[in-house]
């Protein structure tokens, strides 16, 4: 039965008053795929990495030369210097807005890169693969941000070893660059601040949107805890607070010596690469060595402005 407002009605019980029932209409519902739902968060997740690319874009190509005493050099020299342990610092640091080098030491000293090298790794990648598959994109996010040994120890492999620095010191024009003496130990490959500048001028300038995308998304994620255990925000992370960054960290031994680097892109109104590479004799104890590396970082901010 219906009532006057058109609802149906249902009869209950003398004891209670008839309640009126209001009758559903369906409505018509979009089913989206699910597939189609992933490709578009994989579409907006690239489209977001690819704006934050821009970031770390240059359109340098040549560096004026830096002063002879740039603002902070002598304090980051001697926060390492108080250390002890025969300490060695090379630091370079570029302008990528203006085009000037704004502080340079021991430029061309070659030292062990430890996972700096990784850099060179992922970039042979890329250039080896036609397209940044899934497990491209894994690889390379897992080595740049969590600096994964292991997989940078089996590309290494399959792209033939050494090979991997000879094709981009070659690519790149890395003048002060050269494979480790024993094929598989890839951190005792060989850079210098200068080449390493050089790398980040080429992933700032020359590399491909989508590529660069993805290195500098993998370096700017690098959490404080890398896979090995060790804490990597010394240098650059931890020295220059307020700073936007994407790092490429490096540590461990070569040598018989004590390395630690920390390199990258950082953001302090302009946009620099920061090439800090250090290095000790064995028996330094490495905590104080990460912590004078961070003072360093820290004082070489004065160029930075």
């Amino acid at each position: 039965m219906r009532d006057v407002a058109g609802f149906a009605t249902q009869k209950l019980p003398t004891d209670m008053t008839t309640v009126p029932l209001r009758v559903r209409r369906r409505r018509n519902r979009w089913v989206i795929p699910s597939a189609l739902v992933m490709v578009l968060l994989v579409v907006i997740v690239v489209a977001i990495r690819q704006i934050g690319a821009e970031d770390w874009r240059t359109g340098c190509t040549e560096f004026t030369p830096a002063p002879e005493e740039a603002p902070g050099l002598q304090d980051a020299r001697t926060a390492l210097l108080d250390v002890g342990h025969d300490p060695v610092l090379s630091m370079e640091i570029l302008d990528l807005d203006t085009c000037v080098t704004a502080l340079s030491w021991k430029n061309e000293l070659a030292h062990p890169t430890a996972s700096v090298v990784k850099l060179l790794i992922a970039l042979d990648l890329l250039q080896r693969t036609p397209s940044n598959s899934e497990a491209v994109r894994n690889d390379v996010t897992a080595m740049l941000s969590r600096s994964d040994d292991a997989v940078a120890s089996r590309l290494w492999q399959e792209a033939g070893g050494p090979a991997i620095v000879t094709r981009q010191a070659q690519a790149l024009g890395l003048t002060h660059t050269r494979p480790p003496a024993a094929a598989g130990r890839w951190g005792s490959t060989m850079m210098s601040a200068s080449d390493v500048s050089r790398v980040y001028r080429h992933i700032a300038g020359s590399l491909d949107a989508e590529d660069r995308a993805l290195l500098t998304s993998a370096m700017g994620e690098a959490p404080r805890t890398a896979a090995d255990g060790f804490d990597q925000h010394f240098g650059v992370p931890d020295g220059v607070p307020g700073a936007t960054w994407a790092v490429k960290q490096g540590w461990g031994s070569a040598d018989g010596r004590r390395v630690l680097h920390s390199t990258g892109f950082v953001k302090l109104g302009h946009v620099y690469a920061v090439t800090l590479l250090s290095s000790w004799r064995q028996d330094v104890d490495l905590a104080a060595a990460s912590a004078a590396l961070t003072k360093a970082a820290g004082a070489v901010r004065a160029a930075m402005s």
